[in-house]
Formats: C-alpha cells, sequence, structure tokens
C-alpha cells in the first residue's frame, strides 16, 4: 500500500498558521504560494515560510501560471528569483511546483517551457506539476512532458486520500479535500496526501546530482539581448541557436529564457 503522508498546501488566505500546532496535529509537509504570474509575491510568503520551516515542516514552493497572459520563460524567470532569494530549490526542500488552473492555448508546451526554464535557472531536476485530474486528462497533455524527474499533484476532492481518479507511476500527492479544519490555521485550508517517503520528492540522501553543464551549453537571456548579439558574444552562429532551440522568429526572446549553446 502506497504511503498517506498528509501535508497542506497555503497562500495568503491562511494568514500566518501556528506550525507549532499544524506539525503537533500530525501534517509533515507544506506547499506555500510564492509567485503568480509576473511580478507578483505572495504577502505571506517569508512568514509562511519562516514558521513552516522553524516547526520542522518540509517545504516547498508553488507557481501559479498565468499562460493566458505570458511566456513560460517569464513565469518561470520570477518564481525562479524567489527560489534562489529563499534557498528553496536545492535538495532538502520540496520540488519546485508549478499550479496549472488558468486556460490558454497549447498548455503541454507551456508546461513544458516552464520545467525547462525552472531546470535551467535552479538545476534542480525535480519539478512537480500540480492540476486537476479532469486537466491532466484533457488539457494539459503530461506524456508530452513527464519525464523521471517531474512528479504530478492531483487535485481530486471526494475521494479517498491516496486515490484521484487520474493515477500514474509519476502521481505524488493528491490534493482531496479544499475545506480542511487544521488546528493552527483559521478558515479552510488544502489537504493533501503524499503518495511516497518525502525523502522521494525533497532528495534527502540521494547521490549528489551530476555536476552542471560547461557554461556555454546554455545561455539566459539578458535584457537588451538579441539572439545576433548572443551569438557574437559566445562565437556561435545565431541561426544555428534558433535552429537548436526552435527559434521561428529571431526577434522573439524573452528575458529569463534559457537557450541551449550547440558547441
Amino acid at each position: 500500500m502506497a504511503e498517506r503522508i498528509p501535508g497542506i498546501d497555503v497562500a495568503r488566505y491562511q494568514g500566518e498558521p501556528d506550525w507549532g500546532a499544524v506539525r503537533g496535529a500530525g501534517y509533515a509537509f507544506t506547499y506555500i504560494k510564492a509567485t503568480e504570474g509576473i511580478g507578483y509575491v505572495s504577502p505571506t510568503l517569508d512568514a509562511q515560510l519562516a514558521g513552516a520551516r522553524g516547526a520542522g515542516m518540509v517545504t516547498g514552493l508553488y507557481h501559479f501560471a498565468r499562460p493566458d497572459t505570458n511566456s513560460p520563460q517569464q513565469d518561470a524567470a520570477d518564481f525562479a528569483a524567489q527560489l534562489a532569494r529563499l534557498n528553496s530549490s536545492a535538495a532538502g526542500n520540496l520540488p519546485p511546483c508549478l499550479d496549472m488552473e488558468t486556460d490558454a492555448p497549447n498548455l503541454g508546451g507551456w508546461v513544458k517551457g516552464f520545467i525547462d526554464a525552472v531546470r535551467g535557472h535552479t538545476g534542480r531536476h525535480e519539478i512537480v506539476v500540480y492540476a486537476s485530474t479532469s486537466w491532466f486528462q484533457s488539457k494539459l497533455a503530461p506524456e508530452t512532458w513527464v519525464d523521471p524527474g517531474v512528479f504530478l499533484w492531483v487535485a481530486h476532492y471526494g475521494r479517498p486520500p491516496g486515490e484521484p481518479g487520474y493515477l500514474t507511476d509519476r502521481v505524488a500527492i493528491h490534493q482531496h479535500a479544499s475545506d480542511g479544519k487544521v488546528p493552527g490555521i483559521a478558515g479552510d485550508t488544502d489537504l493533501n496526501v503524499s503518495l511516497v517517503p518525502l525523502e522521494v520528492l525533497t532528495g534527502a540522501g540521494a547521490p549528489p546530482p551530476p555536476p552542471p553543464p560547461p557554461p556555454q551549453e546554455t545561455y539566459v537571456v539578458q535584457p537588451g539581448d538579441t539572439l545576433s548579439e548572443i551569438g557574437q558574444k559566445l562565437g556561435v552562429d545565431w541561426r544555428e541557436i534558433a535552429r537548436v532551440n526552435g527559434i521561428a522568429d529571431p526577434d522573439l526572446i524573452y528575458v529569463g529564457q534559457v537557450l541551449k549553446i550547440p558547441r
């Protein structure tokens, strides 16, 4: 039988919980909302993270995606900045998480772009993607981006904890209620169970990651960059950079975009 480790997730609506009471009630882990789209940082992020860490919770940060208004590279760059500031992407933390609830065309391609960009920024291979059963089944095309480093977090209420309607070998967390009553938190709180030991998610006890690739293998687009200037700087034909990265229009590159640089 799979593990059933209780956890919660919080955003500004949960204010500043009494994390000692939360931990004392048996909740072992929490995901905390960090960012949404571009330019929004949750006002409760720092206090919630410090409190949860102080109470011995296993913690991770999530980003609420805005594929309707932004490129995945733009969203990922904003999220990665907070992960770096709070030292929340390294092994020992729950993997960075993408929260998919906003509709737009080609969501599968957007998710793939976000995963690649966050990995490029953080060096952390493990990523969690959150969505509902129906979205995994009909909107997100997970077969196009799930790999051995991707874990899925499925929201499906009204079913037994650990038994969402979408269940594959990559599903690690089930959000089974949105109206939980948790000691130390006023109001409703999302309830979750992890189906795998938390060490699987945090990478604790895992072998050290392979060394990062040489710096020339990827390049993060900076403000004011053009493809031709990047090529000139790195001594690579810009057309080759465009080809390797599938860039049809050389004028369409984004700050924060992680470009593969051919040797």
